[in-house]
Formats: structure tokens, sequence, C-alpha cells
């Protein structure tokens, strides 16, 4: 079975100048004038990417990810999801 994650999204817009810094924890990639940027829900990794986030999710998070997959398999979506 395949499980698509949804994330909870609500936007939020930041000045580079207030962030910690102006490139991504992750991939050291300078933020453009207009990015999504997360952070991890796992470690303190920092300010990063959307798209950064996925990739260290995955890689370095992959069994919280999994044991917060099967936390929540059943439970029923909101009308809006």
């Amino acid at each position: 079975m395949t499980s698509v994650l949804w994330r909870e999204g609500w936007i939020k817009p930041l000045l580079v100048e207030s962030l910690p810094s102006e490139t991504c924890s992750f991939c050291k990639r300078k933020f453009d004038d207009l990015d999504f940027v997360t952070s991890c829900e796992y470690c303190e990794i920092g300010i990063i990417h959307d798209f950064c986030a996925n990739k260290h999710i995955m890689s370095d998070h992959l069994k919280e990810l999994e044991d917060k997959i099967k936390k929540h398999k059943e439970k029923k979506l909101h009308s809006f999801q």
C-alpha cells in the first residue's frame, strides 16, 4: 500500500534577516527571494528548504517517520483534506 504524507501547511512570510542563517542547513544554498522553508520535527537541524526537509527526513529519520505513519494510519481525514 502506498502512503502519501499530508504536510500541514500554513504560510508565514519571514524576512531572511530574521532567520538565524541566510542559507539552508541541509544543502547550504542561500535562500532565494521566494522560497518555501520549514524545520525538522525530529531534530534541531535548523531552517531548511521544503524539498530538503523531505530528503532529510527520509534519510535521517525514516524509523520515526514509519512509526508516525503506523500511529496515524487509521485516523480519518478532515473534510478539507
